[in-house]
């Protein structure tokens, strides 16, 4: 297929060097946007970046391992915003189960449903349960642990609940506001309420008694 300039991401003179992979990653998700990942096939990133599909497999061996490290940096990103919120815990873990339960419930809402046609991607992933969704899964477990486990500590929260079984029900209950499926399933329209009302009766599971 003959690919638009305007999404080609062709190395200009005087350019600096950038990580290969990287700039396959970058030509990859233009090109989703632009026409949807479906469509979209290794010789199509090769072309945007005037290379040929030869020199693109020492970087990917194939498709698959595009589309997984294309899902992987978009899921980072609530990762990283996730784990920003979670280091609060030791000042405050009510709080910080607060910010941090609706806080995943929005960054997941916009990537899926305000990053255009490239968040596709995302929600084929989970529907695959590709391995960058099960690490990106195991990772919200231990965001969740982290904080209950703090509570308990600080005897804000109760540590006659076993850990474990705690964090696995708190992040079953979370499921219907953060998983890419649920959401696409079930739309997005109360969203911030629907979030607010399940953290409000977790908590009431999870704190300590006065």
């Amino acid at each position: 297929m003959k690919i638009n300039p305007a999404i080609s991401g062709k190395r200009k003179a005087g350019r600096p060097s950038v990580d290969r992979r990287d700039e396959i990653l970058d030509a990859a998700e233009r090109l989703y946007e632009a026409i949807g990942f479906e469509k979209v096939t290794v010789t199509d990133v090769a072309r945007a970046l005037g290379m040929s599909p030869a020199n693109l497999y020492r970087s990917f061996a194939n498709r698959q391992a595009i589309d997984e490290a294309v899902t992987s940096r978009a899921l980072a990103g609530v990762e990283d915003a996730a784990w920003r919120v979670a280091r609060g815990a030791s000042g405050d873990p009510i709080r910080t189960f607060e910010l941090l339960c609706m806080g995943i419930a929005l960054k997941m809402r916009d990537l899926l449903f305000k990053g255009g046609r490239s968040c596709d991607i995302c929600l084929a992933a989970t529907r695959g349960n590709w391995p960058p969704v099960q690490l990106f899964m195991d990772t919200l477990r231990g965001l969740i642990r982290h904080v209950i486990a703090e509570g308990q500590r600080q005897g804000v929260m109760r540590a006659d609940l076993p850990l474990e079984e705690a964090t696995a029900a708190t992040f079953t209950a979370m499921a219907k506001v953060w998983h890419p499926v649920m959401l696409d399933t079930f739309g997005v329209a109360h969203l911030e309420d629907e979030t607010a009302g399940v953290t409000r009766l977790l908590l009431e599971a999870l704190k300590t008694k006065k």
